[in-house]
């Protein structure tokens, strides 16, 4: 019964991508958004007292995002793309309507929160890249500063890439501006980084940081931050210089705060990764390290990099 109800709302939940993509009336774009959030809140409840919290939280902030959006779609206003991108923000937790959006993800499961910070956000930046205005230049700024600092001092490491995916969001938004689908191929990627991470931390149950020391296999991990934080040659690193390339003819101020906001993210992620090197070192010898099982995933994600990021350029 249970398996028969999980593939319904799971089919529910794919159905409401479709119809929110193939429409061109409002009334069904936010209809496809209604079933989207209740498929996903079917798909991720459980009982634990965290999870039921977090689905009460998702569902009355995406309640409220909904009943703006359809009071919006009827009055019909001269700024309604303005407004309307200010909903859209509120709901994925761009800043800075950030607030809901690390404390949802810090009570439900690694794989809930994977379709949290990746397929959640497919609809509505699908219909943000249709208003493309000087707004999302404020709102990608914003979230790219609160997610950078708000990443910072996190012992939660949900809450770490929740703020993560929040900076994200910021690129996401930027990328808009030379062409409105860049988006998709900057979701796909970080979709693939974010996944290399998540499957570690699901496999092994690791939530905090203090977890995270005491297992003795770290190197995909120790990759994936590298790669998220945008070092080279790995897959992160080509995908922000590709923004970066073809954004260079906007606002200057606008890529300095990319840059610098890009910095910080990366020494967040080098903090924890040389603290899990450091601590790696002391418990066994570096040959034994580079032969190990998860070493050849780590080769695997420069691989990626070397082989996808410059045909990324290349766009």
């Amino acid at each position: 019964m249970v398996s028969q109800a999980m593939s319904f709302f799971s089919l529910l939940y794919f159905s409401s991508f479709l119809l929110v993509m193939s429409c061109n009336d409002w009334f069904l774009i936010w209809m496809g958004l209604e079933i989207n959030m209740i498929s996903f809140i079917a798909l991720i409840f459980n009982y634990s007292m965290f999870n039921v919290e977090s689905c009460m939280k998702y569902f009355f902030v995406q309640s409220l995002g909904s009943a703006l959006l359809m009071v919006m779609f009827y009055l019909s206003l001269n700024y309604l793309s303005y407004v309307m991108i200010f909903i859209l923000s509120y709901k994925i937790g761009a800043g800075p309507f950030f607030f809901w959006f690390p404390s949802v993800c810090s009570g439900i499961s690694w794989s809930s929160c994977f379709l949290l910070m990746t397929f959640q956000k497919i609809l509505p930046l699908l219909i943000i890249s249709l208003m493309v205005n000087v707004l999302l230049w404020i709102l990608s700024a914003v979230s790219m500063i609160i997610g950078a600092f708000g990443s910072m001092n996190q012992k939660s490491l949900k809450r770490l890439l929740a703020y993560s995916s929040i900076h994200h969001i910021g690129w996401m938004y930027l990328v808009n501006f030379y062409d409105s689908c860049s988006w998709m191929m900057y979701l796909i990627v970080y979709m693939m980084m974010l996944f290399s991470v998540v499957i570690l931390l699901s496999s092994f149950e690791i939530m905090s940081l203090e977890v995270l020391k005491g297992v003795s296999n770290k190197w995909l991990f120790v990759m994936s931050m590298l790669s998220m934080g945008g070092l080279p040659p790995f897959l992160g690193f080509f995908l922000k210089w590709w923004v970066f390339l073809n954004l260079m003819m906007m606002s200057k101020i606008i890529l300095v705060l990319m840059i610098m906001m890009s910095v910080l993210m990366f020494y967040v992620y080098l903090r924890i990764v040389f603290s899990l090197l450091v601590k790696l070192t002391m418990e066994k010898s570096w040959s034994k390290f580079m032969i190990s099982k998860i070493n050849f995933n780590g080769v695997m994600l420069i691989i990626m990099g070397m082989m996808f990021g410059p045909f990324m350029i290349l766009i």
